[in-house]
């Protein structure tokens, strides 16, 4: 075990619950609860392993909506983003306008970078919305939100952006079924205004888990499709609708990092990915043999708070081990959290190792090597 703290393990954390279920409770135990069912990373790697099918990151995240009810939950992190998603519809609390601008910004950094002149609606009526995650694709990854546009543009595909409900992030899901329903329903609200036929997701692990199993089924009560952008760029690459030069990303290795929510959580978007990074690099190898049995990022759940940054860098250092011992360069990670997780513990287990891993999104890639059709001419 990572932490060498029984505890703060599957078996650990079901005997905490029994303990809470059977009595007596008393502030030892809702201190231990809130201790070690916060740490879990709620990555479902232990059902997949475990011979009776029990699955812990279920436990975990019905203890913590037993904890929030008597106002025990993160208050600087998880609640903090929570309330964020409800007043103002996006994890970083950005008033609109300031949302709006940068969209027009990365309209005029495309523009600039690859000749083309890509068509972005804003808060108007479209065929379809496009859901980026706000914690990173607006802010420390915007080539991703590039990949996006740029993709939906060399597409033909009739697309708005939501300053209502900007990004696919819903933290509910780690905390109270409530929240998570409640952040869910702004989506479905706000697709519904915008009159769209389609909603897709961009590069977010947990907000594709809520996307998929929530808020899919609740679009298509009025009529409305979901799917995720990686689906639609494999498909592209497919069929042939776009063009890619694999020379532009560079003679590094990548190699593959699955989100636990992808993988696992339901998402089931395990292909796609990597027939994406087949086609837009030279060089990659997989850090999983089996992406099921994936090893988190160390990130999800509410471990990107800041309390938790020694721990979730414990947790990092043992896909870190695997990435260098396979003579990799760049991780590539779709995922918000994986990306924010990256940019935060890679500076301190590259100087322990003394090596130098970077990372990157795949729509970053798509984007540097996409050549778009207008540019040809």
């Amino acid at each position: 075990m990572t932490t060498h703290n029984i505890k703060n393990s599957p078996l650990g954390r079901i005997a905490l619950a029994r303990s809470l279920m059977r009595g007596p409770v008393n502030e030892k135990s809702i201190n231990e609860a809130y201790t070690y069912f916060w740490q879990c990373l709620t990555c479902r790697r232990c059902a997949w392993v475990c011979p009776f099918g029990v699955d812990v990151a279920d436990i975990s995240r019905t203890i913590r909506s037993l904890l929030y009810e008597i106002g025990l939950a993160p208050p600087n992190y998880v609640a903090g983003v929570i309330n964020n998603l409800e007043s103002t519809g996006n994890f970083l609390g950005l008033p609109e306008d300031v949302i709006k601008e940068i969209i027009l910004n990365v309209v005029d950094q495309i523009k600039l970078e690859k000749g083309v002149n890509v068509k972005v609606k804003v808060n108007e009526p479209a065929y379809a919305m496009l859901l980026p995650s706000a914690c990173a694709d607006y802010t420390v990854a915007v080539n991703t939100l590039k990949g996006y546009i740029l993709l939906l543009n060399e597409l033909g595909i009739d697309f708005t952006l939501s300053t209502r409900a900007p990004d696919i992030t819903n933290y509910g899901l780690f905390m109270d079924e409530r929240h998570m329903r409640l952040i869910a329903e702004r989506i479905v609200e706000e697709s519904r205004r915008l009159s769209v036929k389609l909603v897709i997701a961009g590069e977010c692990g947990h907000g594709w888990r809520v996307f998929k199993n929530y808020v899919i089924p609740r679009l298509r009560e009025y009529g409305i499709e979901g799917t995720h952008i990686l689906y639609i760029a494999a498909n592209a690459i497919r069929r042939g609708l776009i063009k890619l030069d694999t020379l532009v990303n560079g003679d590094l290795t990548y190699i593959y990092m699955d989100p636990c929510h992808y993988a696992r959580g339901g998402g089931d978007l395990v292909k796609e990915p990597r027939f994406i990074l087949s086609n837009t690099v030279m060089h990659y190898v997989e850090l999983n043999d089996r992406p099921e049995l994936a090893i988190c990022c160390g990130g999800t759940s509410g471990m990107l708070a800041k309390e938790m940054e020694e721990l979730s860098i414990k947790y990092a250092e043992l896909w870190y081990l695997k990435a260098i011992n396979k003579g990799a360069d760049c991780v590539v990670v779709p995922c918000a959290a994986c990306k924010l997780q990256m940019d935060r513990v890679l500076p301190r287990l590259n100087k322990l190792h003394n090596h130098e891993l970077t990372f990157t999104g795949l729509m970053d890639l798509v984007y540097k090597a996409m050549i778009p059709k207008a540019a040809k001419t």
